[in-house]
């Protein structure tokens, strides 16, 4: 398939190129939410870190 067969408005090159777009964009939302995830345990250990077990 060619560059100007893929980005023309004919055929199937917008459903091609939306199918990843929307997958670029799940990725980018899963990698905010583990980084989010990772912050948020990070600092919930630091947070325990000076406290000692009962």
């Amino acid at each position: 398939m060619s560059w100007d067969a893929l980005f023309s408005l004919h055929g199937h090159g917008p459903y091609i190129l939306g199918a990843y777009g929307v997958t670029l964009a799940l990725m980018g939302l899963e990698a905010f939410v583990l980084w989010r995830r990772a912050r948020a345990r990070r600092a919930a250990t630091r947070g325990h870190a000076g406290k000692g077990r009962p």
